[in-house]
C-alpha cells in the first residue's frame, strides 16, 4: 500500500425518524425497496422515491445508507428508552458494514454520535 494511502470511512448507517406504525415498502419478493429519507432533494430534478414526512407520532429505526436506504432494525419509540433499545438491537442483530459487528457502545456512537465505519468494518470516533 502506498505511503499516502488512507482508509476510506463512509457514513453507512443512520437513524431515520418515521411515522409511527409506518412499514417500509417491499418488492414482490418481500425484499425491502431502497428509499431516500424525507426531505431529500435530487440534484438533477429527477423523481426519487422518498420516505413519508414524519408528522404526528414518530418512531426511530436504523437504516443502511449504502443504497438509498433500507431498514436494518425495527422501529422503536423516539424516547430515551427507545434509543437504548435501538442501540442494543443493532449490537445484537445488525452489522456495521459487510459482515462486521460492533457492541452497543460503538452502535451508540455510530447512530447518535460522531463515529464512522471504515470499509474494513472498523469503527472510529
Amino acid at each position: 500500500m502506498p505511503d499516502d494511502a488512507s482508509l476510506a470511512f463512509v457514513p453507512n448507517r443512520e437513524v431515520r425518524v418515521v411515522p409511527a406504525g409506518w412499514q417500509h415498502p417491499r418488492d414482490a419478493r418481500g425484499r425491502y425497496v431502497p428509499v431516500l429519507p424525507s426531505g431529500y432533494v435530487s440534484d438533477d430534478g429527477e423523481h426519487v422515491d422518498l420516505m413519508p414526512e414524519p408528522t404526528g407520532a414518530t418512531e426511530i429505526a436504523a437504516y443502511e445508507t449504502v443504497s438509498e436506504g433500507t431498514p436494518i432494525s425495527p422501529a422503536f419509540p423516539d424516547t430515551t428508552e427507545g434509543r437504548l433499545a435501538l442501540v442494543n438491537y443493532c449490537a445484537e442483530h445488525a452489522t456495521t458494514f459487510g459482515d462486521h459487528r460492533a457492541g452497543a457502545e460503538a452502535w451508540a456512537a455510530i447512530l447518535f454520535g460522531d463515529a464512522s465505519v471504515g470499509l474494513d468494518g472498523t469503527v472510529r470516533a
